[in-house]
């Protein structure tokens, strides 16, 4: 009963969830844990990188995936130095022709704070296969 009453909540795509659990090997991970809450978010994002790869472990090799999951927490409370909040602009092409969008980062922090702790991680691990492939998207 409590199964049912769990899976009528989810909101998301179930199929693709479970597509996406069944292709990470479970085995042999740990959960990390990061509290954003006062960090600074370059520092919090290369941290999370280095476990994402498994360099922090005594049997990495840069062509295993044998990095841990993360999660993080108080994603809103993260804290950015200098101008940041209002020079940093983040730009995306929709397709079409002349529609560049930009958004700064105080304003992606009110629509989605995760979303800034995601990219930043994403752009600090290598653009390669592991990179497609890595636990990104249970970051937040």
């Amino acid at each position: 009963m409590a199964a049912q009453a769990a899976a009528t909540t989810f909101n998301g795509n179930l199929k693709k969830a479970l597509a996406g659990l069944r292709r990470i090997n479970l085995e042999g991970l740990r959960w990390r844990v990061f509290d954003a809450k006062g960090q600074v978010l370059g520092r919090l994002a290369s941290q999370i990188s280095t476990v994402i790869q498994g360099k922090d472990k005594p049997t990495y090799a840069p062509n295993r995936d044998d990095g841990d999951m993360c999660i993080v927490i108080n994603a809103k409370d993260v804290c950015v130095t200098g101008r940041k909040l209002t020079d940093k602009v983040y730009y995306w092409h929709t397709g079409y022709v002349g529609h560049l969008k930009e958004r700064s980062l105080k304003d992606q922090m009110a629509k989605d704070p995760t979303e800034v702790i995601r990219k930043a991680v994403l752009r600090m691990l290598p653009r390669n296969k592991l990179r497609d492939r890595s636990k990104i998207e249970d970051i937040c």
